[in-house]
């Protein structure tokens, strides 16, 4: 996850002066039903398969010309670890692993100001707070994920498909920063786990559709803002 989030750091600082670009961090709440139950059956009580996770994503913004719909296309990172050690009596049992690296498209909806123009998303705190500043946004995507489910090696690479939802608000502090806590709820479809049945030594895919409940913040930077003041 540092390792990632150094990288995308360096590949903001590459951006031209013109981008209008940000950075994303999450920590997320994740459901995996199949894997949950089939877990639980197995060793007889409840037990949540990567129950939270991490995530880091960096963006770029642009908008419709006429109306404040914004739209983020990003490149993102996500890392889970679990511990099953406490499952199992005897035997060594390495910690399971879930990386994705996806892309993807978020739209952001102003619908309190839908035809207002506020020079966004740093609008140097013009207006009210939410009017300007509240929005629901959507988005999908695909990630390319890999797991291991005790056996010690990153494996099993397979692409998801994501959807999501949620709310935000942004806070400009400066014309060159813009900070926005959100809530968003992402669904990945289907997401495939070969190894996971090979843990219990049986056979056979054990598929899951994963919820993931996120909250996180967004850093926003206009340097094309400061540019446009000079001239």
């Amino acid at each position: 996850m540092i390792r990632f989030a150094v990288i995308l750091v360096m590949i903001m600082s590459c951006l031209s002066a013109n981008a209008q670009f940000g950075i994303r961090i999450s920590h997320n709440f994740n459901q995996a039903k199949n894997w949950d139950n089939f877990l639980s059956n197995e060793v007889g009580r409840n037990v949540t398969v990567f129950a939270s996770s991490q995530s880091v994503t960096l963006d770029y913004w642009s908008r419709l010309p006429n109306h404040r719909v914004e739209f983020y296309p990003n490149i993102s990172y996500h890392r889970a670890t679990d511990d099953f050690s406490n499952l199992f009596v005897s035997g060594t049992f390495q910690t399971p692993k879930l990386e994705q690296i996806g892309v993807g498209i978020l739209a952001h909806i102003y619908a309190f100001d839908f035809t207002g123009d506020c020079d966004c998303p740093t609008f140097s705190k013009q207006g009210g707070l939410i009017k300007k500043g509240f929005f629901f946004m959507g988005g999908v995507g695909a990630d390319y994920a890999r797991k291991s489910f005790g056996f010690g090696v990153l494996g099993d690479g397979n692409f998801d498909v994501k959807a999501s939802v949620g709310i935000g608000l942004d806070i400009g502090v400066t014309d060159l920063l813009t900070i926005t806590p959100f809530l968003q709820y992402q669904r990945y479809f289907d997401v495939s786990g070969h190894n996971f049945s090979e843990v219990f030594g049986r056979t056979g895919n054990i598929s899951s559709s994963i919820n993931q409940f996120q909250v996180g913040l967004r850093l926003g930077l206009r340097p094309d803002y400061t540019k446009k003041r000079r001239f």
